[in-house]
């Protein structure tokens, strides 16, 4: 695969909705020098550098408005380039079971349903009994015509609001049957579910981190398919940590060394709601719903915010987000890149930082995906 070229792309093939224009930039976290400084004193190399989403570029609609299995909240969604499927994670919930809400959040089933490129067909799902909350997924994709690997988190335990939160990461083959076959649940800890998953452990070993800790908690997982590589972002020591590893090889065995670790993450103000990596980059999202109304008040602009951090300098920019605007309720969900074939070259691809929405009214929540692609 091919990795992307130099300079910013153009494109607005789609009709913007919601201005998104990044706003109120401010730069902060690490100086380059504290950051370098901290690179060296752990002997860890630096990412070599990529180009950067440009928060200030409008974002554009992908989809809006559309169904996963379950009525519930999207937590994250991930892209299958080379099948051009998307991925979508959730709190497993169908009334029809018999089994409450409240207890699907509490005992940390999720639902992974598969989706059209343009959102519009279910494809599929995947339920994952006792792993988590779902609220950040990679995706590896793997060939045309197979099923990607989904990185997530697993063993879920329940915090003080009764949701359940995986304590550990793994690496798992998507095996849902089609939308119109049975659904099927597998369990991280049932001997025969973990076969068909082809299940993977993959939590970092602390020990094997740049740095003092022994222990880590809330490991969470993103793949970088154009630069093959897997960040996973923890707690240690009272900091918000992330470690980058080759992906390849870290498909093949458990998480060793990294190669790159940043020790102090900037902490987001709102609630965070996802990440992703891209080249040299970490991208942060958070936010809440609309607090007043949203659309029906204008004085409500939202609290949904990126914050894009230089791995490699600490240097971090954060902006206000006003994408897709008009929709009701307004939470923001997950991040993920997006590749998509490049015109100019064949078999290249072009990447889209993409961050979700859900909307809608509490118990039919829809799923919202919008972007930015111009690089700087």
């Amino acid at each position: 695969m091919s990795t992307f070229g130099t300079g910013p792309v153009s494109r607005r093939s789609l009709i913007r909705l919601g201005g998104g224009a990044a706003a109120g930039l401010v730069v902060g976290g690490l100086t380059a020098s504290t950051a370098q400084a901290q690179i060296a004193a752990e002997g860890a190399t630096a990412l070599p550098t990529s180009l950067a989403f440009d928060l200030a570029d409008p974002s554009d609609a992908l989809f809006m408005h559309k169904q996963a299995w379950c009525p519930t909240v999207m937590q994250c969604a991930g892209y299958d380039h080379l099948n051009k499927h998307w991925y979508v994670a959730q709190v497993m919930y169908n009334p029809g079971d018999g089994v409450p809400y409240a207890t699907r959040k509490l005992e940390g089933d999720i639902a992974i349903t598969k989706l059209s490129a343009d959102g519009s067909t279910k494809l599929g799902r995947m339920y994952l009994r006792g792993f988590g909350h779902g609220a950040q997924i990679g995706i590896e994709t793997t060939a045309v015509g197979s099923a990607p690997y989904i990185w997530i988190e697993y063993d879920s335990k329940p915090n003080s609001d009764d949701t359940g939160f995986g304590s550990r990461l793994c690496r798992i083959k998507y095996v849902g049957p089609a939308a119109d076959q049975p659904p099927r649940s597998f369990h991280w800890d049932v001997a025969a579910d973990r076969t068909a998953m082809d299940f993977k452990d993959r939590t970092p070993d602390p020990l094997k981190l740049p740095g003092a800790g022994t222990t880590l908690t809330s490991p969470r997982p993103v793949v970088d398919m154009q630069h093959r590589r897997v960040l996973v972002r923890f707690n240690r020591n009272g900091q918000l940590q992330c470690a980058v590893w080759d992906l390849d090889t870290a498909a093949a065995a458990p998480l060793g060394a990294p190669l790159h670790h940043f020790a102090d993450l900037p902490r987001p103000v709102y609630d965070a709601q996802g990440f992703c990596l891209y080249g040299s980059y970490m991208y942060m999202y958070e936010g809440e719903a609309y607090a007043s109304g949203g659309p029906t008040d204008t004085t409500d602009v939202g609290t949904t915010h990126i914050t894009r951090v230089d791995l490699n300098t600490g240097v971090s920019e954060r902006g206000l987000t006003r994408a897709l605007k008009s929709l009701v309720f307004r939470e923001p969900e997950g991040m993920n890149i997006m590749l998509v074939p490049d015109p100019a070259r064949p078999g290249s691809f072009l990447p889209r930082l993409t961050f979700g929405f859900a909307s809608g009214e509490s118990g039919d929540r829809r799923v919202n995906i919008a972007y930015k692609d111009a690089l700087i």
